[in-house]
C-alpha cells in the first residue's frame, strides 16, 4: 500500500513537471523605483519602428504584474511612467513562463530572470555589436589618408574577417540554437539576409524539431503560396465585388480575354498612382485586341477608392472587399507590397508576375504582335 502510494506521488509529480514545462502563459513581475503608486507601465510591441501598446498595469509598492500568453517568444518593450512621462524602459523577450524584471535606471540593460531566451538574446546582441565595431573600427582605419599601403592590406584581412563573422554569425546562432524559441524569433528578423543554404538547412532542423513555431509556420506558408503562384502556375480563382457590390469573378474576366492583368493597387499607395499612367497607356493600346485588367484595391474606404478611380480614368474592371492589407487577396496572391501585378492568358496559366514601367511595355508588346 505505501509502494502504491509513493508511486502515485511520483506519477502527480511528474504530471505537474510536464505541465509547467508545457506552460501557455507568462507572468511577468516588474520592480521600477522610479515610478509611484498608480503610476502606469505598458507592455509593447515593436511595428515598423514604433511601439504599440497591447497591455498596461499599475505599479503598487514599486511592483506590477503582466499575465497573458503568447506564441513561441517576442521581443518586447516595457515602458514605465512617472505621472505622464517615461522614467525608464526595458526591451525583453516575452515568452510563457514566469519572468522577473527589474526596470533600469538610465540607458543599462535591465536585470531579467526566468527567460532563458532572453539570455541568449543577449549572448546573440552581444555578438553581433562586437562583430560590427570591429568590422567598422577596421574599415575606418583602412578609409584613413594617413593609413600607410602595407597597414592598409593587413587591414582590410582583419576586416574582411570581422565582416564575414557579422554577416554569417546570424544564421550559425539560430541553427544552433533550435528548437529554443530565441532561433525563431532570430529568424524573422533576420531571414532575408541569410544564405539560402542557411535557410535551407534551417528551416529543414526546424521542421524536424519545432514546426509550430509562429515564424517557421508563416514562412513555409509562404512559400507553399509563392510556388503556387509562380510562373507557368494556374492562377487561383477569386470573386470580389465591383464598386456597385456586384460579385465579380476573375475566371470569367481572363476566360474572355487573350490577356489579363490583376493589378493589386490602392489610392493610397503612392508608387501605384505613379505607375498608373502606364497601366492607362498600355490598356488604351491593347484593350481593343483582347487585353483587360481586373483592379483589385487594398483600399479600405469606399469613396477614397471611387474618387481615385475616377480621377485617373481607369476603365477596366475595379474590385475590392475594402480590408485593405487583411484583404482575401493579399493572403491568396501571398501579395506584399504593393503596386504588385500577375498577368495570366485566357486559360489563367500566370504568365509574367511584378511587371511595371517598360517591363510591362514589351512583354505586352511581345504578346499582341
Amino acid at each position: 500500500m505505501k509502494k502504491n502510494i509513493l508511486l502515485l506521488a511520483a506519477l502527480i509529480m511528474a504530471i505537474g513537471c510536464t505541465a509547467q514545462k508545457k506552460s501557455k502563459e507568462y507572468t511577468l513581475t516588474g520592480t521600477c523605483t522610479l515610478s509611484s503608486d498608480n503610476d502606469k507601465v505598458y507592455l509593447c510591441r515593436i511595428v515598423s519602428n514604433q511601439l504599440n501598446i497591447v497591455d498596461s498595469t499599475l505599479i503598487a509598492n514599486d511592483k506590477f504584474v503582466f499575465k497573458g500568453s503568447i506564441e513561441g517568444a517576442d521581443i518586447r518593450v516595457l515602458v514605465a511612467l512617472k505621472g505622464e512621462s517615461p522614467v525608464s524602459q526595458a526591451v525583453i523577450v516575452l515568452e510563457n513562463a514566469d519572468i522577473s524584471v527589474t526596470m533600469p535606471i538610465g540607458q543599462t540593460d535591465p536585470v531579467v530572470s526566468g527567460s532563458k531566451n532572453y539570455d541568449l538574446y543577449l549572448e546573440f546582441r552581444r555578438n553581433i555589436d562586437l562583430y560590427t565595431q570591429k568590422s567598422q573600427q577596421f574599415w575606418t582605419a583602412i578609409s584613413d589618408p594617413n593609413t600607410s599601403i602595407d597597414d592598409r592590406v593587413a587591414l582590410k584581412d582583419s576586416f574582411e574577417v570581422y565582416n564575414e563573422k557579422k554577416n554569417t554569425y546570424p544564421g550559425e546562432f539560430i541553427y544552433t540554437h533550435i528548437p529554443d524559441n530565441i532561433s525563431d524569433l532570430l529568424l524573422r528578423y533576420y531571414y532575408n539576409e541569410l544564405s539560402e543554404n542557411d535557410k535551407n538547412r534551417i528551416l529543414a532542423k526546424m521542421k524536424k524539431e519545432m514546426s509550430d513555431a509562429p515564424t517557421y509556420k508563416i514562412i513555409t506558408e509562404e512559400m507553399r503560396i509563392a510556388a503556387e503562384t509562380a510562373v507557368g502556375k494556374q492562377i487561383k480563382d477569386i470573386t470580389l465585388n465591383n464598386m456597385d457590390g456586384q460579385p465579380v469573378k476573375l475566371s470569367d474576366v481572363y476566360s474572355k480575354n487573350k490577356y489579363t492583368l490583376i493589378d493589386f493597387w490602392a489610392s493610397w499607395c503612392r508608387p501605384c498612382l505613379m505607375e498608373m499612367p502606364n497601366v492607362i497607356h498600355q490598356y488604351a493600346l491593347y484593350h481593343d485586341k483582347g487585353f483587360e485588367i481586373y483592379g483589385i484595391s487594398f483600399d479600405n474606404a469606399k469613396p477614397n477608392w471611387q474618387a481615385c478611380v475616377q480621377r485617373y480614368y481607369m476603365a477596366w474592371i475595379q474590385v475590392s472587399d475594402l480590408k485593405g492589407w487583411q484583404s482575401a487577396a493579399a493572403a491568396q496572391y501571398n501579395i506584399k507590397a504593393i503596386p504588385s501585378m500577375i498577368l495570366v492568358d485566357q486559360k489563367g496559366t500566370i504568365v509574367a508576375k511584378d511587371l511595371r514601367g517598360e517591363e510591362l511595355a514589351q512583354t505586352l508588346e511581345k504578346l499582341f504582335k
